[in-house]
């Protein structure tokens, strides 16, 4: 590969990025669910936790096949596989076809998360570029918040134009991905770092930390609670909006400030109270959850929505400091194992909260969900809490 096909790879690389994070639908999902299938919020939760599983199911599978078959032929089926799910979607006419739709689009985001980083790290290899991996990535990164942020704006005006319009767009968006993809050079292949299936790393975790390292387990629940709590209000403002009879040409407005206060607080939460440990953190930013439950549960007004947006606040705020606690408690044999599961925690704890969340919903309605779930959350919290205390003492 020359130099002139690696910087040719990174720009290309780059407008596919943007391309596959113009989310046009994200605001306006749960309007979508409701005036076009039907649905409820519960139902709707239902499908993020398919989701999320086919997600957490395809994971090794996606990387085996990057691995063997190549990165841009994986990028190209990424593409086109999340264009089928909005298809699918698209035609969708009730809880069924949405929850397929759903997992879908699930797995086309499985083949194209981590592939698109290994592409950018063999093609910077390949002319001993490699040291400029972190900036480029961190610009990669930006360009996926940026995208999907101005996305957002405009998918609500969409939505009010026609309610399959953002749908629409969306499928040229990722169809024209698939293009880009085409063009894409593979880059010579490097040594593979052997990777073990999910369920693997979780059972070597569970046996790491039941043997003498309690903290870790206290930290990888703590995570667990807050992340979890960060995806569930990130939904919420969604049905919380609608609660409220907010117009969806607001939606996109609202989730694009969210993000902006995602990358904010990511950016500069390191000059935040420095000195203060992950652990310490977690259980601070569990404490501010709590609170925003409580005051958007018994508020039902425009505070809510601000509360409920402080999501994105603690997540980038508590994840970087909380993966730095577990490089730190962690030897570096260890290190990639537990936070692989830790990440597949999450995810696999987002089911059943969300799940307590959309049947409250459904039952009673959001206000006693969020309230009841700050309820939860504290429960939970205790439990994580005594399980660090009973490290400390041995």
């Amino acid at each position: 590969m020359s130099e002139f096909d690696c910087q040719r790879n990174i720009t290309l690389l780059n407008l596919y990025t943007i391309l596959l994070n113009c989310v046009f639908i994200l605001p306006i999902l749960l309007p979508f669910y409701r005036d076009e299938l039907g649905l409820t919020f519960h139902d709707f939760l239902i499908g993020e936790s398919v989701f999320a599983v086919v997600l957490i199911l395809c994971d090794v599978p996606s990387g085996y096949l990057a691995d063997r078959w190549g990165r841009r032929n994986t990028l190209i089926l990424g593409a086109f596989v999340l264009a089928l799910g909005y298809i699918a979607l698209f035609f969708a006419t009730g809880f069924w076809s949405a929850v397929f739709a759903q997992g879908v689009i699930g797995g086309g985001i499985a083949f194209v998360s981590g592939t698109n980083s290994a592409f950018l790290y063999d093609s910077l290899l390949s002319q001993g570029r490699e040291s400029e991996y972190r900036k480029r990535e961190g610009f990669r990164f930006a360009l996926q918040l940026y995208s999907c942020a101005l996305a957002s704006v405009a998918g609500g005006y969409l939505y009010m134009i026609d309610h399959h319009l953002p749908l629409m767009i969306e499928i040229v968006m990722m169809l024209t991905g698939v293009g880009v993809a085409f063009l894409l050079i593979e880059p010579p292949r490097h040594q593979h770092i052997e990777e073990h299936h999910p369920l693997r790393d979780i059972r070597d975790t569970l046996i790491y930390v039941l043997h003498g390292h309690r903290e870790i387990a206290g930290i990888v629940l703590l995570m667990v609670i807050v992340f979890s709590t960060t995806k569930i209000c990130m939904w919420g403002i969604q049905a919380y909006a609608d609660a409220l009879k907010i117009p969806e040409t607001y939606n996109g407005w609202i989730i694009s400030a969210v993000m902006l206060c995602g990358a904010l607080s990511g950016h500069f939460g390191h000059k935040i109270l420095p000195n203060l440990r992950g652990e310490q953190a977690l259980q601070g930013l569990i404490v501010l959850l709590v609170i925003a439950l409580l005051v958007a549960g018994f508020s039902m007004s425009f505070v809510g929505i601000i509360a409920l947006g402080l999501e994105a606040f603690v997540y980038g705020f508590g994840m970087p400091r909380t993966q730095e606690t577990i490089n730190n408690l962690v030897d570096s044999n260890r290190r990639a194992t537990i936070l692989s599961t830790a990440n597949l925690a999450m995810a696999l704890g987002f089911v059943p909260l969300s799940q307590m969340v959309g049947f409250v919903t459904d039952a009673t309605d959001i206000s006693t969900a969020l309230i009841t779930y700050a309820a939860v959350l504290t429960f939970l919290a205790v439990i994580a809490k005594m399980i660090t205390m009973k490290r400390s003492r041995c």
